[in-house]
């Protein structure tokens, strides 16, 4: 069973994940540039799921402990008023708290909207990363300007949602690039989910030139650190890595007669039939034309 997908615009997906909770909220007043809901409850558990949407969470009360998994990894919280937790649209995550939650001010902001701020700011192809923090007094202020927005009955209009939106949109792009910056100093490898990122843009573009550059800024880094810490988490560089992917890729299409040899080249992103028999050669220990012929016999493996 594939991991659930929730978005909080949709009442069926809410209920499921806040089971009932009453707090104000901004789904009464149509917001699409924000969902804002005020979190009030003892216990409160959920399965692991993924949101739609650009997630915060900014806790209100102090002395709250929570276990997270974020992206298969478990991480201990200890909460305090202006604690607060990013994860970008699509995170696998799942939260247990070990003491009454008290109360927590939720929301989500559209991917194309942070998309769209991203660009505003001159940030190419943004890539959230989960952020986590001990007080973040910005964040606590906006959020409560929202929950006293709707408090009084939203009298500032949809304008409101759509300022605000962007303004959150905005300090999110900003702690991502804060921290990317940071991370650069220390980081000596790549993360699991960073990997998968790399690869699903590598899968996506096999028919087409890939540059370093290009798998780079998947995960906002340099090319250079980037070229580093990929070989750290793979074993081979990018340029070895992309060349196995498109002979993997070939390989598929070649046991069956569906395509001559150049259009497998082709579509594997070798310039001609030449240059891609020589590399297949080099990974596999046999031509293309063999590997057809004898696959069903005698399976062939990646050296």
């Amino acid at each position: 069973m594939g991991l659930k997908q929730f978005n909080f615009q949709h009442e069926d997906d809410r209920q499921q994940l806040l089971a009932n909770n009453d707090g104000r909220g901004s789904r009464e007043y149509g917001w699409q540039s924000i969902f804002f809901e005020r979190v009030e409850k003892d216990h409160f558990e959920t399965i692991e799921h993924a949101l739609t949407g650009h997630y915060l969470m900014v806790k209100l009360n102090s002395a709250a402990q929570a276990n997270r998994r974020v992206d298969g990894t478990v991480r201990k919280e200890s909460q305090n008023r202006g604690s607060a937790v990013y994860l970008p649209h699509n995170c696998p995550h799942q939260v247990s708290y070990t003491s009454p939650l008290g109360k927590l001010l939720l929301m989500t902001i559209p991917e194309k909207l942070v998309s769209s701020v991203a660009e505003e700011m001159g940030v190419s192809r943004f890539q959230g990363h989960p952020l986590f923090f001990k007080q973040n007094s910005l964040l606590l202020e906006t959020a409560l300007a929202i929950d006293n927005e709707i408090r009084d009955g939203n009298p500032h209009g949809p304008m409101f949602a759509e300022f605000y939106g962007k303004a959150l949109a905005a300090q999110i792009i900003c702690e991502n690039t804060r921290r990317v910056r940071t991370d650069n100093a220390t980081r000596s490898t790549l993360t699991n989910r960073q990997v998968r990122w790399i690869d699903e843009y590598i899968e996506a573009n096999l028919s087409y030139r890939i540059f370093v550059d290009d798998l780079a800024q998947q995960v906002a880094l340099s090319p250079f650190y980037f070229c580093r810490v990929f070989k750290s988490a793979t074993g081979d560089s990018p340029h070895v890595y992309i060349l196995r992917k498109r002979i993997e890729y070939a390989s598929q299409l070649l046991q069956s007669n569906e395509y001559s040899i150049l259009e497998i080249a082709l579509s594997s992103g070798f310039s001609d039939a030449s240059n891609f028999s020589k590399q297949f050669k080099k990974f596999t220990g046999q031509t293309p034309s063999n590997y057809r012929r004898g696959f069903e016999k005698r399976p062939i493996f990646l050296m």
